[in-house]
């Protein structure tokens, strides 16, 4: 099954100087420099309702720039937030055709899971970014 990102309302959307997705003790801030028109949803509770699925965090879609972020806010399972992430795009990018996708995990607890081969690979193949607490990026 896909999810047509279209289908759904986001919970912030417009062009706003900062986007912030806060949970676990962790928080991703994005930064609209360009005030750019950006969709904010939160796709754990909302876009996917039903437990069932692994699913990411947030996702942020930047309309003008055609790029997307999938942002999974964690506590220290980062094999798991792998598959939460990879399973959201896996179900969400077909609806954002052309965009670029970008994978986002920031983590509360110190882990030596951000040295774990199956992290590392993951990491180096989407050359994405994994940190501790708080990430602040021009989006």
């Amino acid at each position: 099954m896909s999810y047509n990102i279209k289908d759904y309302t986001p919970f912030r959307e417009g062009k706003h100087p900062v986007f912030s997705s806060s949970e676990n003790g962790c928080r991703h801030i994005g930064n609209n420099v360009s005030r750019q028109y950006i969709r904010h949803f939160k796709i754990d509770g909302e876009v996917f309702r039903s437990s069932g699925e692994e699913r990411c965090d947030y996702l942020l879609v930047n309309d003008d720039a055609k790029t997307s972020y999938y942002i999974e806010l964690k506590g220290s399972d980062l094999s798991k937030a792998i598959r939460q992430i990879e399973n959201t795009i896996k179900l969400i990018a077909p609806s954002l055709s052309g965009y670029a996708v970008f994978r986002r995990i920031i983590y509360h607890t110190g882990s030596h899971n951000v040295r774990a081969s199956d992290v590392l690979r993951w990491k180096a193949k989407h050359k994405i970014v994994i940190k501790g607490r708080e990430y602040s990026e021009n989006i």
